[in-house]
């Protein structure tokens, strides 16, 4: 499941997507989409989009208030679902609005009725009047069909025997199904001001869980980073053979998702740490610079990406930045030009931005737009490499 995040701020600009995410999702990657859409603390945004979710949660979504929490937390309780829960779940929503009389519920009543689906019944196929009436007069419903009226039972419509009990019971019709309560009770876990507790966050500033190549039988590990160098022997302990060969990663887990998409089954463990230290350092707005530049650098190892860490004075970061045809627009609005004039009707400003970006050595990336402020200065082993012929910064 997936919503897209879009700040109010640029509802009115045509090139402006927003960023999507994928739910549930820790808050470090709650946080990085929220960074991605350019929602700054405080700015108001709205989700526009809902791909991959149930139908009637989509549609109902769409049209009820709710901030990303909320919705990442609902995702969680649906994620835990089956197919016929999920079922259940619609009929109970169903079962809600009509006894409300067709007021949709919010996202407190969609959180809080994952938590109730005990309380009703579901009837897979019966999906109208005629199809509950004729279940009824099998014998299904025998019991309430001896509370019938006199004048009910000797019609025997079907029809009308549903209607009655889609009425008492307050029962609703689904596309897949007849849902009603079969027991009273009702939990709320929300409130609407404060949700419940999450599982505990799993997103660090870098963890990996790792194995032996030689002796996988022995299972894996978490290490979450950074270590002190003395805490580093816990990792040793756990390896027979504490080299760069001697292990494999089997995956990562950080804050930044680059780190997730590049770091390979080999890297060493100790340069792993060193660029966790590195980012823990940092602030806020910093890493979130970091997360463009290693996206504008296009980096290619762990060294590469360390090295970058100690030179982001070297870059000129501006997340205010979200496509090509604003800054287009900018830089004529800037020589005093009027975009609005009919002579460009068919002006590409898109175009036109991009060439202003390529002239200014900027790059556009998912967090901002990027550009070198000075070259950044090369260390000894790479002024080494650039004397014997080689490019250290093609190589990293």
């Amino acid at each position: 499941m997936y919503v897209t995040i879009a700040a109010t701020k640029y509802a009115d600009c045509p090139e402006y997507r927003g960023a999507e995410l994928k739910v549930p999702a820790v808050r470090a990657l709650v946080q990085d989409a929220m960074e991605r859409a350019r929602v700054p603390v405080d700015w108001e945004y709205r989700m526009i989009t809902f791909r991959g979710w149930p139908d009637f949660l989509r549609e109902r979504l769409a049209r009820t208030e709710a901030d990303v929490q909320e919705v990442n937390f609902l995702a969680g309780r649906v994620r835990q679902m089956d197919q016929e829960e999920i079922s259940r779940y619609e009929g109970v929503l169903a079962c809600m609005e009509t006894e409300r009389r067709g007021h949709e519920c919010s996202i407190k009543d969609l959180i809080n009725a994952t938590e109730n689906l005990e309380y009703f019944d579901f009837l897979p196929g019966i999906v109208k009047d005629t199809d509950l009436g004729e279940n009824a007069l099998d014998g299904d419903f025998l019991r309430i069909l001896q509370d019938l009226p006199d004048e009910v039972i000797a019609l025997m419509d079907p029809t009308k025997v549903g209607a009655y009990l889609r009425h008492s019971e307050k029962g609703a019709f689904t596309k897949e199904g007849y849902c009603f309560r079969s027991k009273e009770g009702w939990q709320e876990i929300y409130d609407g001001q404060e949700l419940p507790l999450l599982e505990p966050e799993t997103k660090t500033f870098l963890s990996v869980r790792v194995e032996e190549r030689d002796h996988p039988e022995k299972g894996d590990g978490w290490f979450l980073l950074p270590h002190k160098s003395g805490e580093m022997t816990s990792l040793w302990s756990f390896l027979s053979a504490p080299c760069l060969n001697g292990y494999r990663i089997l995956e990562v887990s950080s804050m930044i998702p680059a780190f997730e998409e590049h770091i390979g089954p080999d890297e060493d463990m100790e340069a792993l740490n060193e660029l966790a230290g590195r980012v823990a350092e940092m602030t806020q707005e910093e890493v979130v610079k970091y997360k463009a530049v290693l996206e504008f650098d296009g980096w290619k190892s762990v060294e590469r990406s360390l090295w970058l860490a100690d030179r982001l004075d070297d870059y000129v970061f501006d997340p205010g930045q979200i496509s090509y045809a604003g800054y287009g627009r900018e830089c004529l609005e800037n020589l005093g030009v009027d975009c609005s004039d009919p002579a460009f009707e068919r002006f590409s400003f898109y175009q036109y931005g991009m060439d202003q970006y390529e002239a200014a050595g900027m790059k556009l990336t998912s967090y901002g737009a990027v550009s070198l402020d000075r070259e950044p200065e090369l260390s000894e082993t790479q002024e080494d490499d650039l004397q014997m012929g080689g490019c250290a910064c093609q190589t990293m």
